[in-house]
């Protein structure tokens, strides 16, 4: 996804809806609130707002997409690719082939996040925690560790480290695999973990991809997107 070609531009009455509403409004940045980045190549990511932000959207940057926001503890946001009632970037377990979701990530401070999570999880009602989710395979980088964490019908997170390493200011590429079954495998950088983690999704959920931030008391500074690619293996 092209982070240089989100859609903008001001409402019009050829937006008015039949019974005279408008889809689109300002962003807005309370707790718990949803907006929709809208891209020119008509798709769409879904922005959960976690504590309170006065900058209210991600921003885009010469690198790509920068989520980190205002920069305050307990703050941050959620991206995914489709909400919980509707359709958007998808995928079955059981019904549809092979799948993946591939982010390219620079972190300024990496001793600033409290959870930066990468993957997939269960399409569901946004939560306010990541380890509230009812279904979960995703990377999870805290302080510098990358970890593996995993939640299946709503159990307790199931973290394991990786023993791999992020230092500040660097980019890595991570990438989450589900097979059509729902076996997840997952690769950094293009190789495997040092230390991974088994897990499968239960047959037939529908799963997103997402990017999870919450900063810590040090905050993790620019967080940047520098690539979202998501598709069939």
């Amino acid at each position: 996804m092209d982070f240089t070609s989100m859609g903008s531009g001001p409402i019009s009455s050829a937006d008015m809806l039949a019974d005279g509403s408008f889809p689109k409004g300002a962003a807005t940045g309370a707790t718990g609130d949803e907006n929709v980045l809208l891209f020119n190549n008509g798709e769409s990511l879904y922005h959960h707002v976690l504590g309170t932000q006065t900058l209210v959207t991600p921003n885009i940057v010469a690198a790509g997409l920068d989520i980190a926001q205002d920069l305050t503890n307990n703050d941050g946001m959620e991206l995914c690719g489709a909400p919980s009632t509707g359709t958007g970037i998808e995928f079955t377990v059981g019904t549809d082939a092979a799948f993946y979701f591939s982010c390219g990530i620079t972190i300024t401070d990496v001793s600033g996040t409290d959870d930066f999570a990468i993957g997939f999880r269960k399409k569901e009602a946004f939560q306010a925690a990541v380890d509230n989710y009812d279904e979960m395979a995703a990377f999870n980088v805290i302080s510098g560790d990358i970890n593996i964490e995993t939640i299946l019908n709503g159990t307790a997170t199931t973290t394991t480290d990786t023993t791999d390493n992020w230092a500040d200011a660097a980019s890595k590429t991570l990438k989450v695999l589900v097979s059509a079954a729902g076996v997840v495998t997952y690769t950094i950088d293009g190789s495997a973990p040092t230390t991974t983690a088994a897990f499968t999704f239960d047959d037939a959920e529908v799963v997103t991809p997402f990017v999870y931030l919450l900063h810590d008391s040090d905050v993790a500074e620019a967080t940047i997107i520098t690539a979202w690619d998501v598709g069939f293996q």
